[in-house]
């Protein structure tokens, strides 16, 4: 059905997202839209851009696949870019994918993923590459993985309360821990890691290493 808010040209690019995800579990990509509809790539962005201030969707330029309906969204939770597991840095948090786990895993329904990036908690076997499922609705209790943001940059640790106050360790000696006051308005804890999953193929591995960099590059 024609939404009475999108043109005709903006349903067809919905209905068409719609469909790909529900194919697919992830959203297309620009140059997918463009080929599908055959239109340019800057007029498929042109037409996101004007649906997101609709509301129908929300799109994140530069991202590859940062497109997440908001009308109808699909079953799997959101994966969002990589949080760093080394120290924390400028990055942002934006929908790069979905994936469908919870016949797997009990959590709230704001559950969502982010992969990790870096080493500092390579002795807790979280290596470049693994995706982490975390619950933002769980009370993190001592010694627990969580995401965190520290500054508004988000990192990967274990969660202590010492004296009233927070302390994020890594699990690698090269690292030291962050010590941080619950009332810090610049902390916050994200969530709760509740489960993961670890890629084995290596060309899987780096090409998601490959996106990293270039994600950061965008940033």
């Amino acid at each position: 059905m024609l939404s009475a808010e999108l043109t005709s040209r903006q349903q067809k690019v919905y209905n068409f997202v719609k469909q790909f995800i529900e194919n697919n579990g992830y959203p297309p990509t620009l140059q997918e839209i463009s080929d599908k509809l055959k239109i340019q790539p800057s007029a498929a962005r042109m037409h996101l851009l004007l649906m997101e201030k609709k509301k129908a969707l929300r799109y994140v330029p530069h991202i590859s696949r940062g497109i997440e309906l908001l009308q109808g969204r699909p079953s799997g939770i959101p994966i969002y870019g990589s949080a760093p597991a080394g120290h924390p840095f400028m990055s942002q948090e934006n929908m790069v994918d979905t994936f469908e786990v919870r016949r797997y895993i009990t959590a709230s329904d704001d559950l969502f993923g982010v992969y990790v990036r870096g080493d500092s908690m390579k002795d807790a076997q979280l290596s470049t590459g693994d995706l982490l499922f975390v619950d933002p609705k769980k009370d993190p209790r001592n010694g627990e993985i969580v995401v965190a943001a520290v500054e508004g940059e988000p990192t990967i640790k274990r969660y202590y309360r010492e004296d009233g106050d927070v302390v994020l360790r890594p699990e690698n000696k090269k690292y030291k821990p962050i010590h941080v006051s619950r009332s810090d308005e610049n902390f916050k804890v994200l969530g709760v890691v509740v489960g993961m999953i670890r890629a084995i193929d290596k060309k899987k591995i780096d090409a998601l290493t490959d996106e990293y960099k270039t994600y950061s590059r965008a940033s």
